[in-house]
């Protein structure tokens, strides 16, 4: 039997971004390969967990063929290891990366996980997780009655329909939300789409996911979105989603498409929003918004529930306040120019940046400058030729020379087109 060593690559910790049906554990390294006769093995464990957790299961991640052979072994926290769990293996479309994952919950607290992967050809190792326990209870458990969306302002943005993208049916019957009170982004931190078909294979992978590798009865979101602003049904809204574990009653769960928080280490994760997935989630979120009473402001990112996850990704992450505003404004006044507008800045009063929002119905010259009480010039924020649509600038508070302008009154004026107007603004400490 020939046993041939293959070199090991070590990082100090690896602990990435990870999935939202997963917490992410520390590995020492990216494990141990081998080579035995013509299969590749790949053996590793990951750093003992502090507070030991009560599991339904784990979750790892690879590059390489998704046809590999994974078990995992629960590590107690006497250091007994559990008997080998086969996984069960998810390609990830349009990538060379696969899940495993096994959901045989122990009947002891565990202290770590240990895997084993066998492959044809080389493979690697990217990061893992635990599946916490959580529940996704059945209407027969809760009894709240459907709540019905109103009749919206806001026009429904087109959604790929399940059927449309193929989508099982959910193992068992829903839950329905009790009240809405909740709006979340995510990512998925993968599974990256630009195109119809790209994004329909992607929605449908995550669905086999969550129910076959997560146990779930369905898919965890309400609503995904791909690069190109392709948005696709998931559960419905009226129903439970399973996207943020301890905070789902009441929550529609949004979901974008790739992977966008940039110290990631263990794939490609530096996707940066496009304006189409922008734009649609603009709107999405806006109906959502109008037909359900929640306001723009309670939208949240995954990470500010309980801080144990980097998504939606820092690059997602920080468009959220640009977000909740553009929301509040396409409740207000759509997305389709039909006359030059200025419209008053928001926030209002501000005490760090503002954004100033016009429309403009056709290509025209804009020209828009900061005054003083006194009159005086403070900054011109444009001048140029502009195509048209609607249309956005932030003023930081600073003047034309870069510097902090004191807390006060002060004044923006518009020539947009043949529109010439004025508003008014406060900047407080």
């Amino acid at each position: 039997m020939k046993n041939l060593l293959i070199p090991i690559f070590l990082v100090s910790q690896i602990n990435s971004q990870f999935l939202d049906s997963a917490s992410p554990i520390r590995f020492e390294n990216l494990g141990r390969l081998s080579k035995v006769n013509s299969l590749f093995i790949l053996s590793g464990s990951s750093q003992s967990i502090s507070d030991q957790a009560q599991i339904e299961g784990a979750v790892l991640r690879f590059e390489g063929d998704a046809s590999s052979l994974v078990t995992i072994q629960y590590i107690f926290s006497n250091g007994v290891l559990s008997k080998k769990l086969k996984a069960k293996t998810f390609a990830e479309p349009g990538s060379d990366r696969f899940l495993a994952s096994v959901t045989n919950e122990p009947k002891e607290n565990i202290k770590g996980i240990s895997y084993s992967a066998e492959s044809k050809t080389p493979i690697t190792f990217l990061g893992g997780g635990l599946f916490i326990t959580e529940k996704d209870p059945k209407d027969s458990e809760l009894g709240f009655q459907k709540m019905m969306p109103k009749q919206s302002g806001v026009d429904k943005p087109k959604i790929i329909t399940r059927a449309e993208w193929g989508a099982r049916n959910p193992k068992y019957d829903y839950s329905n939300h009790p009240y809405f009170n909740k709006m979340t982004l995510h990512h998925s931190a993968g599974w990256a789409a630009t195109t119809l078909e790209e994004g329909k294979a992607a929605v449908k992978s995550i669905q086999e996911f969550h129910q076959d590798g997560r146990g779930w009865s369905d898919i965890g979101y309400h609503f995904l979105v791909d690069m190109g602003g392709n948005i696709y049904q998931g559960r419905p809204e009226t129903v439970l989603g399973a996207h943020v574990g301890g905070a789902n009653t009441g929550n529609i769960g949004v979901c974008i498409l790739g992977c966008y928080h940039p110290p990631e280490t263990s794939i490609s994760c530096y996707d940066e929003m496009t304006y189409s997935s922008e734009q649609s989630l603009i709107q999405l979120y806006a109906w959502i918004s109008d037909t359900y009473g929640v306001e723009p402001k309670l939208l949240k990112g995954h990470r500010d529930y309980f801080g144990t996850t980097s998504c939606p990704g820092n690059n997602v992450w920080a468009k959220l306040p640009e977000l909740r505003s553009e929301i509040s404004l396409f409740i207000m006044y759509g997305f389709q120019p039909t006359r030059f507008a200025l419209f008053q800045n928001y926030p209002n009063p501000f005490n760090s940046s503002t954004t100033l929002h016009y429309d403009l119905p056709e290509p025209t010259g804009v020209v828009i400058s900061i005054y003083d009480v006194l009159g005086s010039e403070i900054i011109e924020l444009v001048n140029e030729e502009q195509h048209y649509g609607y249309k956005k600038i932030v003023w930081n508070g600073k003047n034309a020379v870069g510097n902090k302008v004191a807390p006060g009154v002060y004044f923006y004026k518009a020539k947009l087109g043949d529109l010439i107007e004025t508003k008014k603004m406060v900047l407080v400490k």
